[in-house]
């Protein structure tokens, strides 16, 4: 596996994992993690722009 491919699976799963707790937190009402949730989805965001798209 390239170090491309290995990146684009690592910011693939970041933004996964965030949307899943975005996901799950907000039926329950809960701010924080859902706020902590968006955070890291928008971190994997930022993580694909810089290491996989704008490294070319």
């Amino acid at each position: 596996m390239t170090s491309r491919q290995f990146k684009t699976i690592i910011g693939i799963a970041m933004v996964g994992i965030g949307l899943v707790q975005v996901s799950l937190y907000a039926v329950q009402s809960e701010l924080i993690p859902t706020g902590l949730g968006a955070f890291y989805s928008l971190l994997g965001i930022v993580y694909l722009w810089a290491e996989v798209y704008a490294a070319e």
